[in-house]
């Protein structure tokens, strides 16, 4: 384990693994449940502040663009600070955009209070990805980070069923209210981890430290993987924090508030699967001369059909069909440590921070596209056109199997120069 001290006693007294690491799994947790908590109260705040598609599309896509607004000084912050610090100030962060949330009496001010949300959330999975490898090693990080990424699941599970029964019973702004405050009491914990872990770049000057982002992103095997992720995390989480609940509505007929809130139960399951399932399953794939690159292609082909059995079929078994398009879909997040294992260590930050980039950047950009594209159509029964989902989402689905096919034929030289 490493530790901010060279002394073998500090050491043998240095907090387990297990200690060290919970604060930031929690952490995450809260940072996704932020993320989807809005897709169980976008339909309130679009009564209550008189929101259309392209309103509520931009408001919820608000946290997306903090989110990655933060992600390049972020990775920076994290490689000469370290994740304890860097953490407990972006969980104040979360804290205040909370407290604007909870208390906006306009669109501005909800959206104020969204991004800066979404850039202190940034920290919640790039915080632990770096704490994982100051602590456990490149070996082991998928694995152990796949662990951590159980909490999102279960932050996001907590973000439907859960959240529509506190909004109901106590409203969205004390809910909102209440997540700030549990933001400030994880901003202590996590700062009093911070004499545990030294950062992995910490003598390096500003200029050593720009000079690492450069060259992440001149990086080809960055793009070619990168892209992969980023279209298929991106496309995800546009669906997943607003538009599933949505379209289950609109197009699969769901009419009743629980039973929407059932099928996200179900997709925020199966998206806990595919964060504890991917590292499982590449590991041991690569253990039988699978490597690892092929099985994260396979992950993106299982995405792929899942979303296109769901727009065949939107209303036959939509709880197995999202939970499968859920799991698969997140278990890309395998392709960070695989990624960041081909940069030397003190660059872990950077490369994380870049790929999260990629991937909230395109969830921002499609949120907030697909409202404005269900805009473009006439309401149907009051409510929005499905052919408004189909254009959106098949031209998103060719994308995705677009940038695949590239990485097939054309990133195999790369890759296999790598540690892949």
């Amino acid at each position: 384990m490493n530790t901010s001290s060279a002394s073998p006693s500090r050491q043998s007294s240095s907090p387990s693994a297990f200690a060290l690491l919970l604060p930031f799994a929690l952490a995450y947790g809260i940072s996704y449940f932020f993320r989807n908590v809005n897709a169980v109260a976008g339909p309130t705040l679009a009564r209550e502040f008189a929101l259309g598609p392209q309103g509520l599309g931009f408001l919820t896509s608000s946290y997306f663009f903090g989110f990655s607004a933060a992600q390049i000084p972020l990775g920076i912050l994290l490689d000469r600070f370290g994740p304890p610090k860097v953490g407990a100030g972006m969980a104040l962060t979360s804290g205040i955009g909370a407290i604007i949330f909870g208390l906006a009496a306009s669109t501005f001010e909800l959206s104020l209070g969204r991004a800066l949300i979404g850039m202190g959330a940034s920290a919640g999975l790039m915080g632990a990805m770096s704490a994982v490898h100051l602590i456990v090693g490149r070996d082991r990080a998928a694995t152990v980070t796949g662990w951590i990424m159980i909490s999102g699941g279960i932050g996001a599970m907590f973000a439907s069923t859960p959240a529509q029964w506190a909004l109901d019973t106590y409203g969205w702004r004390a809910i909102f209210l209440t997540l700030a405050g549990a933001c400030g009491l994880m901003a202590l914990w996590l700062g009093s981890k911070s004499r545990h872990m030294k950062p992995a770049a910490s003598g390096q000057t500003l200029t050593e430290l720009l000079a690492g982002v450069r060259e992440v992103f001149s990086a080809r095997r960055f793009w070619q993987v990168g892209s992969v992720i980023g279209l298929t995390l991106g496309t995800f989480l546009a669906f997943q924090s607003l538009w599933a609940a949505t379209w289950l509505r609109d197009v699969a007929g769901y009419s009743d508030r629980t039973a929407i809130s059932n099928v996200l139960l179900a997709l925020n399951f199966g998206m806990a699967l595919g964060f504890i399932g991917s590292g499982m399953i590449g590991d041991w794939l690569a253990e039988r001369g699978v490597d690892r690159i092929t099985t994260l292609m396979a992950f993106v082909v299982i995405s792929l059909l899942s979303q296109a059995y769901i727009m065949l079929f939107p209303s036959i078994g939509p709880h197995w069909a999202w939970g499968v398009y859920a799991a698969s879909a997140n278990a890309v997040v395998f392709g960070y440590a695989l990624l960041a294992s081909t940069f030397k260590g003190t660059l872990t930050g950077r490369v994380n921070t870049a790929i999260n980039l990629l991937s909230f950047g395109l969830a921002f950009v499609l949120q907030a596209l697909i409202g404005t594209w269900l805009n473009t159509y006439p309401l149907k029964s009051g409510k929005y056109n499905p052919t408004g989902y189909y254009s959106a989402w098949i031209t998103l689905w060719i994308l995705q199997a677009c940038v695949l096919a590239i990485l097939t034929v054309y990133g195999r030289k790369t890759l296999k120069r790598t540690a892949f």
